[in-house]
């Protein structure tokens, strides 16, 4: 699915978040805090663009991963038009299973891919193996907001008016309203905490974004219970 949205998804990304997104992403990076010389992990990675910031933050290695081979075409195409010198190697795998060795990362961050994993508890397990003691993750994932008005209007712009600016922009309409199921179906914050607190990462932080249309994570790994 993800293959063939992959022309058209950064444009929508800006068009449906009203460019919302970009800030979101700032404040993840913020709080991921990554030094200079440090190992990255941007999972799910798509078209790169939180690789791109973080590249422009620190002289970090960043790893990507992502199961889109057409998501990572475009992200190494926006890497060598910024003529980064920074390192980005990217790998076609599974969140929930990754090919990497126990304690690879120091950071490791995720954004918008979570809510789209088969098995979210399985890549919070993965998630812990792969970082380094006192690694943390940062997760950036689009959620329903509280407010009963709120989450009533944000509903209906996400089962109305998203497919129809997919339509409107060429995009495949039923993938977008795949995409809108999934943020009104993903588990809501105080849940997904429970299960990073279960699988050894240690919430530091748990924060609502725009009235609770978006949501940001901080964890980092902490003692297996």
């Amino acid at each position: 699915m993800f293959d063939g949205i992959t022309a058209t998804y950064d444009d929508l990304n800006r068009l449906t978040s009203f460019s919302l997104d970009r800030g979101w992403r700032r404040r993840a990076l913020d709080a991921l805090d990554a030094r200079d010389g440090e190992l990255l992990l941007d999972v799910a990675t798509g078209t790169g663009d939180m690789a791109l910031l973080a590249a422009a933050s620190c002289r970090c290695r960043i790893t990507g991963i992502d199961l889109s081979r057409n998501m990572m075409a475009s992200a190494v195409r926006k890497w060598s038009e910024g003529k980064r010198t920074a390192e980005y190697a990217l790998v076609q795998g599974d969140a929930s299973s990754m090919p990497f060795r126990d304690g690879s990362f120091d950071r490791m961050m995720v954004a918008f891919g979570v809510r789209n994993m088969a098995d979210v508890g399985a890549f919070l397990s993965e998630a812990r193996r792969t970082l380094k003691a006192g690694g943390r993750l940062v997760v950036l994932e689009l959620s329903v907001p509280e407010l009963p008005v709120v989450r009533q209007v944000f509903q209906l712009y996400l089962t109305r008016v998203l497919p129809f600016l997919a339509r409107a922009m060429g995009g495949d309409r039923a993938a977008y309203r795949y995409l809108a199921d999934s943020i009104i179906t993903f588990p809501p914050p105080a849940h997904i905490e429970n299960m990073m607190e279960e699988r050894g990462l240690r919430v530091m932080s748990s924060m609502a974004l725009t009235l609770g249309s978006c949501h940001l994570y901080v964890a980092e790994k902490g003692p297996r219970r």
